[in-house]
């Protein structure tokens, strides 16, 4: 290979790593960071010494409580924009015994994490319901402010308040706070016994049901990724004229150590790709670009020797020399 050919084909490599700069950072947008439409996984939450209305004995009762939650894709109705889950949460006691449970599914976002109304959505069986906000993560690269999420318990969209940064088992995190006031909790409520509520005499009374919520999030904000969740919340039947009442539930749940190692293993897998295809790559790519362009300049600017010595030689005496 001829040096001028050699020369002509680093320019080439050179250019086209330098022009692989920008279709890299592109790449890392439009398709690595994207929530994946296949969803399959279940993660537990426990609260200790919970205080809660025992449905066998329909008497106040203290124990462990666990909500459970499953996540399940239907990648079918997905596609490269929106992704369609589905989302199940369950609370029972110790020995499974089931005290309250959530379900529904929606559509969303699969870089935003925002919800898209489409899809055949519902929650507990209600298709009207029109949720917003995000659902089940941040966006990435979330940021350092508030953002609305859709809460299941209550059935309307809620402010989870930027409140820090933290660290979870030595990865930085954002931490968010939902706080709710006492609210009416949409849904009917079994009539309970009167002196159950403290009210004189038989029979049934009608009951509405009330909670307070307050609930944290740490998120690993390159990937978006929710790595642990406290749900402190406190229910409370009361009687339409506030006469009567009774705690329903008052737990503090925390997610097991177990899923908050889970997923920070996730949010770590996105975080490495972010890093691999969005700096290490163009970095890497753009120095041996110009590395390959400055060295075909080079070698475009040597003159060979043999041409050099032909130059210097005057043309009589190349015409004597014959």
């Amino acid at each position: 290979m001829t040096r001028r050919n050699l020369a002509l084909l680093l320019a080439g490599v050179g250019a086209f790593l330098l022009t692989l700069i920008p279709l890299t950072r592109l790449y890392v947008s439009a398709q690595v960071l994207k929530t994946p439409l296949e969803q399959q996984s279940m993660t537990r939450s426990v609260a200790e010494s919970a205080t809660y209305l025992d449905p066998a004995t329909m008497r106040p009762a203290v124990g462990d409580l666990v909500q459970t939650r499953w996540l399940f894709g239907d990648v079918l109705a997905g596609d490269d924009d929106r992704a369609v889950w589905g989302e199940s949460i369950s609370v029972s006691t110790r020995e499974d015994e089931r005290l309250d449970y959530h379900e529904r599914r929606l559509a969303f976002d699969r870089r935003t994490g925002a919800i898209i109304n489409c899809c055949g959505e519902y929650l507990d069986e209600d298709a009207s319901i029109k949720q917003s906000g995000l659902a089940f993560r941040w966006p990435f690269n979330a940021q350092r402010r508030d953002y609305t999420l859709f809460d299941l318990r209550l059935r309307q969209p809620v402010t989870a308040a930027f409140d820090g940064v933290e660290r979870v088992r030595g990865v930085e995190t954002y931490r968010y706070v939902q706080r709710t006031p006492r609210r009416l909790v949409p849904g009917e409520t079994p009539p309970l016994p009167r002196a159950l509520v403290g009210l004189p005499g038989k029979g049934d009374v009608g009951l509405a049901r009330h909670a307070e919520i307050r609930r944290t999030y740490w998120v690993e904000p390159v990937s978006g990724q929710p790595v642990k969740t406290v749900d402190e919340v406190k229910e409370t039947l009361v009687t339409a004229d506030g006469r009567g009442r009774l705690t329903a539930l008052d737990a503090r749940f925390t997610t097991t150590e177990a899923d908050v190692a889970a997923a920070l293993n996730t949010a770590s897998a996105y975080s490495r790709w972010i890093l691999l295809l969005g700096t290490v790559a163009p970095i890497a790519g753009g120095v041996l670009g110009a590395a390959c362009v400055v060295t075909a300049l080079g070698l475009m600017r040597r003159r060979s020797p043999a041409a050099q010595d032909e130059q210097q030689v005057p043309g009589d005496q190349l015409a004597d020399a014959r």
